[in-house]
């Protein structure tokens, strides 16, 4: 087993433990930053673990990380592989929701045919939808698509702002409905589907009962 040196070790040490704590890798930067050290090193030090055959890594990919065995040289189990989708935050009127600049993390999901391209994650604000068992702060993630079923939870967008409804459907006309009797059914403002919701996150360490 090939040696590593002491500020390797840290390295690989925090890799794991920042996959650990956040189920995605950490940036060349963010190695960086914690190590107050320049990218090119960070990158010095990256090549190093993957020759010896401590991490592997998927070139062009920021967050491209993959550990293989830890700093005692014990193999990890390979994981399912997955990628990463952005999660957009609270949307101001007038930004365009994908805005690079509204992104404010990203999570991971079990890698698809199509790519993450076809996803995107969004943190819900407000308890319009706690009869369906989405609550402030829940992030849902969205398979993006302009159309919807009767019955389905989609984002759309009404006035440039993204909100999560269920969508109903008819015989005269097409709304949205929250699942909170406090809140009305948004019937005659225009809206635009941007996908729908298949999966819910959410940190339990938050919730207040």
């Amino acid at each position: 087993m090939h040696k590593l040196t002491g500020k390797q070790k840290k390295i690989l040490d925090y890799l794991e433990k920042y996959i650990k704590d956040n189920d995605y890798p950490p940036t060349l930067k963010e190695i960086a930053d914690y190590f107050n050290l320049t990218i090119g090193t960070v990158q010095d030090h990256i090549y190093a673990l993957e020759k010896k055959g401590y991490i592997s890594r998927k070139r062009d990919t920021a967050r491209g990380f993959k550990i293989i065995k830890n700093s005692e040289g014990i193999s990890k189990p390979i994981k399912q592989d997955f990628e990463l989708i952005p999660v957009y935050g609270n949307v101001a009127a007038g930004e365009p929701i994908f805005a690079n600049e509204n992104i404010n993390g990203y999570i991971s999901i079990e890698k698809t045919p199509r790519g993450h391209k076809m996803h995107f994650a969004l943190k819900v604000q407000g308890d319009s939808m706690i009869d369906a068992g989405i609550y402030d702060g829940d992030i849902v993630i969205v398979k993006k698509q302009d159309t919807a079923e009767d019955g389905d939870i989609v984002i759309a967008l009404i006035d440039d702002e993204a909100t999560v409804k269920k969508l109903r459907k008819s015989r005269i006309r097409i709304y949205l409905e929250a699942a909170n009797p406090y809140y009305k059914s948004i019937i005659s403002r225009p809206f635009k589907i941007l996908g729908k919701v298949i999966e819910l996150r959410r940190n339990y360490e938050k919730i207040k009962l």
